[in-house]
């Protein structure tokens, strides 16, 4: 098994990183823009995983696109959210994340993204 995925018990990353998911679900290329409080971002992506699974009984083709440890990172992600609002795209079934997930280009969300991460408020209005 890759490095990239080893999670032992007791891993204690506490930072807060905002990340980018690139997601193929139900047949549509999405993106899932969140933050990991407490934990990492490779962890928040296969709980993401773990709760698809459990919905559709079929894993989702998914990988981290963005990844940034940030400061007011509850902020940062509401704004990315706002910003993205028009593109929101709902699953036909709940899973863990469901509400946070957009249908758009990748240049549109990396755009959205960078401009929170520079706050560059003009940009997002």
């Amino acid at each position: 098994m890759s490095e990239f995925f080893k999670i032992t018990k007791g891993d204690k990353v506490k930072c807060e990183r905002l990340y980018i998911l690139e997601c193929v679900l139900e047949d549509v290329l999405v993106y899932k823009v969140g933050k990991a409080s407490g934990h990492s971002s490779k962890e928040r992506l296969l709980q993401i995983v773990g709760s698809y699974f459990d919905k559709y009984r079929v894993t989702p083709v998914i990988r981290i696109i963005k990844d940034q440890e940030v400061t007011d990172v509850f902020k940062k992600e509401t704004a990315c959210h706002h910003a993205l609002a028009e593109w929101s795209y709902t699953p036909s079934k709940s899973f863990s994340g469901s509400t946070e997930i957009f249908r758009t280009t990748k240049e549109k969300v990396l755009e959205v993204y960078l401009d929170v991460l520079s706050d560059k408020e003009d940009s997002r209005k």
